[in-house]
């Protein structure tokens, strides 16, 4: 017996494996129909903002693929002036390779729908997983409203952390399915765990789950049998973080996490480290949170403690940075309608109009997946337009050098090669040096002396929103003109290299 089962085991939702025919189709659109209405609404609104889906770090992802293709793994900077010569740990290396093959195979577009589906498929996968430990369709469609709107930012945006959501939700499916029937199959959690590593940072969450897991197996185990060693238990508990070393960056990567998870300080500079403020975007994330710690006061003995451990963890990491808000929510979708399943008694169905809407809502996202489909990468990346791009390439010359801000750095490296080692910094805000990135929010509050960053640089390319005070200053001063301009981009040649 496990040393988890210390609660009651839940009751399952059946799930034909023999036979999947129209009849069994139709039962479980009837039992869940509005919960697939849910989850097919949150897939069409991520196909709909497609067009803000491709930002910094989804050019970064692509041009770092790209680069990996033709140069194989790199080891030291060469994409920018800045950071050229630094160590470079590409830990993301094989999202960023298998998304520049998507991009290669069938362009822009493709990437933008596998992105979907992958993080359309985790949510999906959460809350399959909540139906399977015994919630009720009706309790995981309510909990998944405001999950929804916690997991969206994070999960919108295309980069390879897109490919690491369902990494998330396979991981924490093993574990909850081993606390009520132990059986050989958890294993699989190491080589999902490798595969992690060489797919994003948040391969330390997954760890972590694991190693949770299994220092409360442990301490369980120890207390009810003291002479016998839990040798399960210490494998969960030490081999995760021999997982995260599995990749060709092995020896660096102790660095590589302590440097981006301890000691960067990128929330004084970029949102999504900050530290999660209450407001109008972020209430359903304390809804979820305070109301959670709630339904765990009231109900939480339908939880084992690795799922209340699990919770409470999360929790912590979403208010701690914006960043972790989608993991989060993905968390309560599983863990809090079992919880939410004690307020009321069980209703019953409306299984016909249930059976309409999911079936309509089902249509929907194919017309609209196939709509996305038919669409350009012009469509998709039109936020970011070819012509300041061509302007800002035509200024530059053959030598010239380029300070772009994060968000149009790889932008302008991906379109045009020939601008590698030209452009100032990137996204890659790692590489740089606290000074460094002191500098670039000096430039942007025009601060100090800020003039003096963009000094030697033949262009500029700015954001006319963000950097609009910049822009106006820099033409004032004449020293500056406009090349182009629209309200997305703006390029700036410089008249004289002293700035």
């Amino acid at each position: 017996m496990s040393a988890q089962q210390h609660s009651a085991a839940p009751e399952p939702v059946a799930v034909p494996t023999s036979r999947f025919d129209r009849a069994t189709l139709g039962r479980i659109l009837e039992e869940n129909g509005t919960l697939v209405v849910v989850v097919a609404a949150f897939v069409i609104a991520l196909l709909a903002d497609l067009r803000n889906a491709l930002v910094a770090d989804g050019w970064m992802a692509l041009l770092s693929g790209r680069e990996v293709a033709q140069h194989g793994l790199p080891s030291h900077e060469v994409l920018t002036i800045w950071a050229h010569g630094h160590h470079w740990v590409d830990q993301q290396w094989l999202a960023q390779l298998a998304l520049y093959g998507l991009e290669r195979l069938g362009g822009i577009p493709l990437v933008m729908l596998v992105h979907t589906v992958l993080v359309g498929g985790a949510l999906a996968g959460a809350a399959l997983l909540a139906r399977r430990l015994g919630a009720s369709a009706r309790s995981v469609t309510w909990v998944c409203v405001p999950v929804l709107i916690a997991y969206f930012p994070g999960a919108a945006v295309m980069r390879s952390q897109s490919l690491a959501f369902p990494l998330f939700v396979a991981v924490l499916w093993l574990l909850l399915a081993e606390q009520w029937a132990p059986t050989r199959r958890v294993y699989a959690v190491f080589p999902l765990l490798v595969l992690w590593a060489n797919i994003h940072g948040s391969v330390v969450l997954g760890a972590a789950l694991v190693s949770g897991f299994g220092l409360i197996e442990l301490v369980q185990g120890a207390l009810a049998t003291p002479r016998r060693f839990p040798r399960r238990a210490a494998v969960l508990l030490l081999v995760p973080w021999a997982c995260m070393l599995a990749s060709p960056y092995a020896v660096s990567l102790p660095g590589y996490y302590r440097e981006v998870l301890v000691s960067g300080g990128f929330g004084r500079y970029v949102t999504e480290w900050a530290p999660t403020t209450l407001g109008w975007l972020t209430a359903p994330l304390y809804l979820l949170v305070f109301g959670g710690f709630w339904l765990l006061g009231r109900a939480g003995r339908r939880l084992t403690g690795f799922e209340k451990l699990v919770f409470a963890g999360s929790a912590i990491l979403a208010l701690e940075a914006v960043r972790n808000m989608a993991w989060f929510g993905l968390v309560a979708l599983v863990v809090l309608p079992r919880l939410a399943d004690e307020l009321r008694p069980a209703v019953v169905e409306p299984a016909r109009l249930n059976r309409l809407l999911a079936t309509a809502m089902l249509v929907g996202v194919l017309v609209a997946g196939a709509g996305a489909a038919a669409h350009e990468g012009s469509w998709i990346s039109r936020e970011y337009p070819s012509a300041g791009a061509d302007a800002a390439v035509a200024a530059a010359g053959p030598h010239g050098k380029v300070f772009a801000n994060e968000r149009y750095a790889d932008w302008l490296l991906w379109r045009d090669p020939a601008l590698r080692g030209r452009v100032a910094f990137d996204s890659r805000f790692e590489l740089l040096t606290p000074a460094q990135l002191r500098r670039v929010a000096d430039f942007r509050n025009r601060v100090g002396d800020w003039k003096a960053t963009p000094r030697g640089y033949q262009v500029l390319v700015l954001d006319p929103q963000d950097e609009r005070k910049v822009k106006a200053a820099l033409v004032r001063a004449g020293d500056d003109r406009v090349v182009y301009a629209d309200h997305q981009v703006v390029v700036l040649r410089r008249a004289s290299q002293s700035g």
